[in-house]
């Protein structure tokens, strides 16, 4: 997906100390999705969670990571203390 909008992909780390994975844009999305959901199977979840991503427009996902630059400024800016969005 991302190779055919054309644009250029950087390695990160798996995991940041500065930004917990639920702080990223898709995750808190996600997050507010599935609130108070139960599910009594992990086929139910991975059910739900396509679901969600199906929902979403490309134009979503690319909202999200348009976003990426200005929160790894602000991170830099408070030279790697927390950051809470």
């Amino acid at each position: 997906m991302l190779y055919k909008l054309e644009w250029d992909l950087m390695q990160h780390p798996l995991y940041s100390p500065d930004m917990a994975p639920l702080d990223f844009y898709l995750f808190s999305h996600l997050q507010l999705h599935l609130d108070g959901t139960i599910f009594n199977s992990n086929e139910e979840a991975i059910n739900e969670v396509d679901l969600f991503l199906n929902l979403h427009t490309p134009q979503f996902f690319a909202e999200g990571i348009k976003k990426l630059p200005k929160r790894w400024q602000t991170i830099v800016d408070l030279n790697g203390d927390y950051y809470l969005h």
